[in-house]
C-alpha cells in the first residue's frame, strides 16, 4: 500500500520498516526512538483528544473510559473567564454585524426570563489535540464538559436500527426561520434514510413526552431560562426528567448549558449548548451551519470548531457530554474540511483536512480523489497543499458535499469560484 507517511520516513531515514514489523516490541520501540524527532515531526498526526482530569477520588472510575478514548491525560489548567466577559461578548458581536446599540433591545433573544449564572468559566490551556475534554469544576470554553453519565450512556445506548431519527422542536413562532433551515438540511444526504419529526409550540406535557421518545438527535429552538424550557403553558426543567430518549442534542436557546447537562444526566450522550444569551438572528446563522456539519458526519466538538471560523458568536456555544459523538456517519468515513485560497484568476491552493471520528479514528487511511494522487494518507494528518485549476477544483468539490473555507467564510458549493 503506497502510504505517504511511510514512504516519506523511509526516504529520510535508513529505518527497516519491513524488517521491524515482526520484531519483538522492545526492539521495535528501541529502533523507533533512535530516529531524530525532527525527521518525522511534520508527519506525526494531530492527536484526537486531550482530557483534563481533576485528581480527585471520584474521577478514578472515569479513567478506563478516558484510556479507551486514547486521550492524552492532563491535570486541569487554564485561565478563568469572568461571566461578565462572556455576556458582554454577545453585545460586541451584535454590534460587529453593523447593528446599532438601540437595536439590541428590539432584537429577539432566546431567553424568556431571568437567567442566573452559577458556574465559573475557564479556558483550558492549549494543546496539540483536535479536541479537548474537561473533567473538573467550572464551565470549559473551547472544550467538552464531560461527566460520568455521558460515558455510561454511551456504553448503554444501542446502535440505531433503520432510519436515523431527527426530532426538531420549535416552541416560539418568531424563530420559525430556523426550522425552515433544518427542514432543508436534515435528511438531505444521498444514501441515508432519515425520519425527521417536527413539533411546534408544545405544552409542558407534550415536551416531556417528546423528550422521552427514542431519537438519534434533538434540535431544540426556543427559550430557556433558570426554570427550564419555555412551553406554551409553563416551563419544563430537565432536572426533573427521569429519562430522555435522544442520543445527541442541540439546544439553540439562551444559557442552555445547565439544561443540557441535565439531559446528559437523564440519558443523552452529548450535545451543543450555549453559555449566555444569544440574539435570534445570530443563533439562526449558527443553527444553519451546525445542522449542515452534523448532517455531514462531523462530531459535535469538531462542528463547533468549524463554525467558529466564520461566526463571531460561536464562542458562546459549547459541548456537554461526549464531544466526539457524531449523529451520522461521514460519507468518506472521516469528516473532511477543505481550505481554499486563490492564487490567480485560474489557480487555487487547496488544503485537505480530515477530522477523525468514532468510526474512523487515529490510524485510519484516506486516499483523496485529487488529480494525480495515488497515495494513501493518515486521516488526521493535514495533506500537503495542492494547486488546482478552477475546473479541477469544481470537479473535486462536486464529488461530495463538504464544507470549504474561503476568505474566512464557510461554503458548501462552488459559488465562491469565479
Amino acid at each position: 500500500m503506497p502510504l505517504h507517511e511511510r514512504q516519506t520516513v523511509e526516504s529520510r531515514t535508513d529505518i527497516d520498516a519491513e524488517g521491524l514489523y515482526d520484531a519483538p516490541l522492545d526492539e521495535r520501540l528501541a529502533a523507533y526512538f533512535e530516529l531524530p524527532y525532527d525527521q518525522i515531526a511534520d508527519l506525526v498526526p494531530e492527536w484526537k483528544l486531550t482530557t483534563h482530569v481533576a485528581p480527585q477520588t471520584d474521577n478514578v472510575e472515569l479513567l478506563p473510559f478516558v484510556t479507551n478514548d486514547l486521550a492524552v491525560v492532563r491535570t486541569p489548567s487554564g485561565t478563568e473567564v469572568p461571566h461578565s466577559e462572556v455576556q458582554a461578548a454577545v453585545v460586541d458581536d451584535f454590534l460587529r454585524d453593523d447593528a446599532d446599540a438601540e437595536d439590541i433591545d428590539a432584537e429577539t433573544v432566546r431567553s424568556a426570563g431571568a437567567t442566573t449564572p452559577s458556574e465559573t468559566y475557564v479556558k483550558p490551556s492549549s494543546t496539540d489535540s483536535v479536541e479537548q475534554a474537561w473533567i473538573s469544576d467550572g464551565t470549559p470554553v473551547g472544550a467538552s464538559k464531560t461527566t460520568p453519565a455521558a460515558y455510561r450512556n454511551r456504553l448503554q445506548r444501542e446502535p440505531a436500527q433503520g432510519d436515523i431519527g431527527i426530532t426538531v422542536v420549535c416552541n416560539d413562532p418568531e424563530m420559525l426561520d430556523e426550522t425552515d433551515i433544518v427542514d432543508e438540511v436534515y435528511g438531505s444526504r444521498d444514501g441515508l434514510s432519515f425520519d425527521v419529526d417536527a413539533h411546534y409550540d408544545l405544552s409542558g406535557a407534550e415536551l416531556r413526552q417528546t423528550l422521552a421518545e427514542p431519537t438519534d438527535f434533538l434540535h431544540y429552538i426556543g427559550h430557556i431560562d433558570d426554570d427550564g424550557f419555555q412551553c406554551r403553558d409553563g416551563r419544563v426543567d430537565a432536572e426533573t426528567l427521569d429519562h430522555v430518549g435522544t442520543g445527541a442534542f442541540f439546544l439553540n436557546a439562551c444559557q442552555s448549558y445547565d439544561q443540557g447537562l441535565a439531559l446528559v444526566e437523564a440519558g443523552a450522550i452529548g450535545g451543543i449548548v450555549t453559555f449566555s444569551e444569544v440574539i435570534n438572528s445570530q443563533a439562526v446563522g449558527v443553527g444553519r451551519t451546525l445542522a449542515r456539519l452534523l448532517n455531514g458526519g462531523f462530531p459535535l466538538q469538531a462542528s463547533l470548531d468549524v463554525v467558529r471560523i466564520d461566526s463571531d458568536v460561536a464562542h458562546q456555544y459549547g459541548v456537554v457530554g461526549d464531544g466526539g459523538l457524531s449523529v451520522v456517519q461521514a460519507e468518506s468515513g472521516v469528516a473532511v474540511l477543505c481550505e481554499v485560497e486563490s492564487l490567480d484568476s485560474d489557480t487555487y491552493e487547496l488544503a485537505y483536512n480530515a477530522y477523525p471520528t468514532s468510526r474512523s479514528g487515529l490510524g485510519s487511511l484516506i486516499i483523496p480523489d485529487l488529480p494525480g494522487n495515488t497515495e494513501y494518507f493518515l486521516s488526521s494528518q493535514p495533506l500537503s497543499k495542492v494547486n488546482l485549476s478552477t475546473q479541477e477544483l469544481r470537479d473535486f468539490l462536486a464529488l461530495e458535499q463538504i464544507p470549504v473555507i474561503y476568505d474566512d467564510t464557510v461554503y458548501w458549493d462552488c459559488e465562491f469560484l469565479a
